[in-house]
């Protein structure tokens, strides 16, 4: 690798929201996502199938372009239920965990902390 190289996932762009209150999204029923989020094929989920739901959660927070993608999709409730189930990239996790600190895990040490036994 050349030096100085990073990871596609250390230098994409993610979207923060500056609060949660805004996350005002559905939390039932079959959406479909736009394009610009979801160019897969199978932009449609039912949310009331706790896979797809995880799956678009996933989607909208790695794919949203503006603070508007993640206030139309996404939901305060829901996103603080299903964080612990997310994969989501380190980074992505790092920026929203250090802005809403009570998606953090309890037991996971700030970055720069180390756990003490």
């Amino acid at each position: 690798m050349p030096a100085g190289y990073r990871p596609y996932g250390d230098r994409k762009p993610y979207v923060v929201p500056d609060t949660l209150t805004g996350l005002t999204g559905p939390t039932e029923g079959v959406v479909t996502l736009p394009h610009h989020l979801d160019w897969s094929g199978h932009a449609e989920y039912d949310l009331d199938r706790p896979a797809r739901l995880v799956s678009m959660y996933k989607v909208v927070l790695t794919e949203a372009g503006s603070v508007d993608d993640l206030n139309t999709w996404l939901n305060a409730d829901l996103i603080r239920r299903l964080w612990p189930a997310l994969w989501l990239p380190t980074r992505l996790r790092r920026l929203w965990e250090g802005t809403f600190h009570e998606l953090r895990r309890h037991d996971e040490p700030l970055e720069g902390q180390h756990r003490t036994a």
